[in-house]
């Protein structure tokens, strides 16, 4: 696995790009999120921080940090808990960015993962990185990519093989299939990325380590398996994947 700035010497100005972060119940991590993507070389726009109703202090906590950081922070605190689609949702309807990354509260970027996103985009809509996967406070574990850069409408009929932590999407291809669907509260990116694929999206892979996928203490928007499953078989019910052996 190459680092990233052994894979992207980049000279040419790169596009903008907005970071929308979700969040829920996650008042001890949302900072560390917030911290990565502020500290990227290649800056976001802004990255706007949804609280999807949390119980915690996590609105107090992203307040504080739209203070702290001015434009750059946009703070969006929802009144009851809509969802990981929803805020989403709404954290795109802000973005103005060529790029939009949705970052999830409990991960945090690698340096350098804006620049190497976009940088893999120029004939892409859709740019996937790898991740490491680091369980509550130990080591990171090795390099991880659900797709392996193959067709991607087979790899996305076998699962969910991409992460909006360590992917980016252009705002284009987000507005053309209506972002995320808020009636699915789990395998909902699995869902947006079948529609995007569906809809002729362009997808590209990157062989770098751009975030860190965290497992940290806290509640989870859905832990119920049966409703997993049941959504499962709805994304696979979708015409671009279930056809697939007919195609």
């Amino acid at each position: 696995m190459h680092s990233i700035a052994d894979l992207f010497a980049v000279d040419l100005p790169l596009p903008a790009y907005d970071v929308v972060i979700p969040c829920f119940n996650r008042a001890h991590v949302v900072a560390d999120a917030v911290a990565s993507v502020l500290a990227q070389d290649h800056a976001p726009a802004r990255v706007i921080v949804v609280d999807d109703g949390s119980s915690d202090t996590s609105a107090a906590v992203i307040r504080a940090l739209e203070v702290a950081h001015g434009p750059r922070v946009v703070a969006a605190i929802l009144p009851r808990n809509g969802g990981a689609s929803n805020a989403r949702n709404v954290g795109a309807a802000v973005c103005r960015s060529p790029w939009i990354a949705f970052l999830d509260s409990d991960d945090v970027w690698l340096p350098g993962a804006a620049e190497a996103l976009i940088a893999g985009g120029a004939e892409a809509d859709v740019v996937c990185g790898h991740f490491s996967r680091v369980e509550e406070d130990g080591e990171p574990g090795p390099a991880e990519c659900g797709w392996w850069g193959d067709d991607i409408r087979v790899a996305l009929r076998h699962g969910g093989v991409i992460g909006p932590s360590w992917a980016i999407v252009r705002r284009a291809t987000v507005e053309a299939v209506g972002g995320f669907d808020p009636s699915f509260h789990n395998c909902n990116d699995w869902d947006f990325y079948t529609r995007a694929a569906a809809a002729g999206a362009r997808f590209a892979r990157i062989d770098a380590v751009v975030a860190r996928y965290r497992t940290v203490a806290g509640s989870r928007l859905v832990n119920d398996t049966a409703i997993a499953a049941a959504n499962a078989r709805r994304v696979l019910a979708h015409p671009y994947l279930s056809t697939l052996e007919d195609a």
